[in-house]
């Protein structure tokens, strides 16, 4: 990666650099580290601030970024000649900023061009819902706001929803877009993976009694229950609240994971998916990217993918209910 600071190409200072993303922290994040030594004449010597602006570039297109936001952190390892900067895009002002705010009779793509305006973000493109939805969002982040927006329509329509920054605007996806023309081949390019299940926190049965503890009913997956034997949890009954949601939100079914390590791509970024042909694993098909991590050092690009076997969206209850994020 090619990373610019006012317009200056920083390739001969930095040595290491890693930008990377997750679906749980939603705000891509460039870490880099460059020389910075005044004890060497020779050594530029090259100042940044807090809160100025990076750019990333591929290598191969100075176009258009690939990442831009701005500098939250600076360490200085004066021993060592060293200073690490940390960048986030501008998703992390969203995740950061709250706000109050009634939203009367709106679609999620609305409510979405609203707390961007409120918070100072660009607007790119929202995915459209036609949802619309009236809910009060007491001392939410603008993140949370729009995730509360969109999970309501994720209830109606049963697609999944994610933000993601394109350079300095705010894009809403369908959460799990397959990147089509990218493989994942351990023949090609993977260079190593790792691959586990586990039904350690299974839960397959709730039993489900009133607010005095009486049994009102039994709520089992039966394949799970035939398969790995009973694992039961309750579930005290309470009006105010949706007793499906919240039982159907107890069940836990086997945990899947898997981290792949890959020539690196651009393309290939937390919230999409990507088709993986693992022979010795026994995985073929496609997979979702839950968090990815690409390194740039010695003038080689690779990267680290976490990987998720159903496609997860980050919920945000609406409402006067508190965030909750799955």
């Amino acid at each position: 990666m090619i990373i610019e600071h006012k317009g200056n190409d920083l390739s001969g200072l930095v040595e290491k650099s890693t930008w990377s993303g997750s679906r749980l922290q939603v705000a891509r994040k460039l870490v880099f580290e460059y020389v910075f030594d005044p004890r060497d004449p020779n050594a530029p010597q090259y100042v940044m601030n807090l809160g100025e602006t990076v750019q990333g570039f591929s290598e191969t297109d100075s176009a258009k970024p690939v990442f831009q936001g701005n500098i939250y952190k600076i360490e200085r390892a004066t021993q060592a000649g060293r200073i690490t900067v940390t960048a986030y895009d501008n998703l992390f002002i969203l995740t950061k900023s709250k706000s109050t705010r009634k939203f009367t009779n709106m679609t999620a793509e609305d409510i979405a061009a609203a707390v961007c305006a409120e918070m100072g973000i660009k607007v790119g493109s929202l995915a459209k819902t036609g949802v619309k939805m009236t809910f009060v969002a007491a001392d939410k982040t603008g993140y949370q706001m729009i995730m509360m927006a969109y999970t309501q329509a994720s209830k109606k329509n049963k697609k999944k929803y994610h933000p993601v920054m394109n350079v300095d605007k705010l894009d809403v996806i369908e959460k799990g877009t397959l990147i089509g023309d990218f493989e994942a081949n351990q023949f090609v390019n993977e260079e190593d993976s790792t691959y586990s299940e586990s039904i350690e926190n299974m839960i397959n049965t709730v039993k489900v009694t009133d607010e005095q503890g009486n049994l009102k009913s039994y709520e089992r997956n039966a394949e799970w229950v035939s398969k790995y034997s009973m694992i039961m949890t309750t579930y005290k009954s309470n009006p105010n609240r949706n007793a499906q949601e919240e039982v159907k939100a107890l069940m836990k079914g086997p945990e899947r994971t898997g981290t792949i390590d890959l020539l690196g791509d651009y393309r290939v970024v937390s919230s999409y998916s990507i088709k993986i042909i693992d022979m010795i694993a026994q995985l073929t098909g496609q997979f979702f990217v839950k968090s990815d991590t690409h390194t740039f050092e010695n003038g080689q690009h690779m990267m680290r993918l976490e990987i998720e076997f159903e496609n997860t969206m980050n919920e945000e209850k609406g409402g006067d209910d508190d965030g909750r994020r799955k």
